[in-house]
């Protein structure tokens, strides 16, 4: 085994210069630069080892995090869905009796009510500006001595009328009964009556319009998006108790309470400590 540090001479031939060689030392187990170089490949591939841990452990969390801001949605949701149903079975309205003070509808006999908004907007059809449209004819004669002509003709068009789009045209409250619904507003007021209605239309962004056999133009109310999807939903109840037609809305709320309990169900187990996040598929 040669030493670490050990030189190697070599005579030079015939009487020449003298050669010495280092000697790299080596053990019985193999050489230091075999040795050095196997440790480091092996702190590399620690190091590359750590590093995809903390980024699946990084994109772990992720993923978990989302599932469960995934979740609270849903939950939310179901719990509304869940809200919807069981009005849809067991809600009847208010009465008269137990109407709140600050309703100030009067409720007929046998009428309930369903649903009461303040700061409603009435929605009705307005023409907008209109326009001339035509054209002009004639001929054009040089006027003698300048440089100016004189026309001789007419013109011919007509007036069109602005088209009409729905526009706000009032605010107040709006009151949705078993028997209609009713807007009371600083200009003006409108009552539809369950008993002639057409149709019932949601719009974007954000107004119902409601079609009766006794008013010629379509008519309808606007409220504020956050309040709008329980705003169309006490409207389609009271809709459908006066038609008979609860057993289909109780059939699509008890769909949606099935599909948003399937979704919930699917993401798995929610945390079970605080701070504590399930395992990411």
């Amino acid at each position: 085994m040669a030493l670490a540090g050990a030189r190697r001479v070599v005579p030079g031939g015939g009487g020449g210069p003298v050669f010495v060689f280092p000697v790299t030392t080596v053990s019985e187990g193999g050489s230091t630069e075999a040795s050095v170089f196997e440790k480091f490949k092996a702190k590399r591939a620690a190091a590359k080892a750590e590093r995809e841990a903390k980024a699946e452990a990084a994109r772990a969390a992720k993923l978990a995090a989302e599932r469960e801001a995934m979740r609270a949605d849903i939950v939310e949701e179901l719990g509304f869905a869940e809200a919807r149903l069981d009005a849809v079975k067991n809600f009847h309205g208010v009465t008269g009796v137990d109407k709140p003070d600050d309703i100030n509808v009067v409720v007929k006999a046998g009428e309930s009510i369903y649903c009461h908004v303040t700061d409603a907007v009435l929605i009705e059809p307005r023409k907008g500006p209109g326009q001339w449209k035509g054209r002009s004819q004639g001929i054009s004669m040089p006027i003698p001595g300048t440089r100016l002509r004189y026309r001789v003709g007419a013109s011919k068009g007509s007036f069109q009328q602005g088209e009409e789009t729905p526009t706000p045209i009032d605010t107040g409250t709006f009151t949705v009964t078993s028997t209609r619904a009713i807007f009371a507003g600083q200009k003006h007021s409108r009552e539809w009556a369950w008993s002639k209605l057409l149709s019932v239309t949601n719009y974007d962004p954000g107004w119902t319009a409601m079609a009766v056999s006794n008013r010629q133009k379509i008519s309808g109310v606007g409220v504020d998006s956050a309040n709008r999807e329980v705003f169309e939903f006490w409207i389609d109840l009271a809709v459908a108790r006066a038609t008979g037609d609860v057993e289909s809305l109780e059939a699509d709320c008890q769909s949606d309470v099935d599909q948003l309990t399937e979704q919930l169900n699917s993401l798995g187990p929610a945390p079970t400590a605080a701070g504590e996040l399930p395992p990411a598929n």
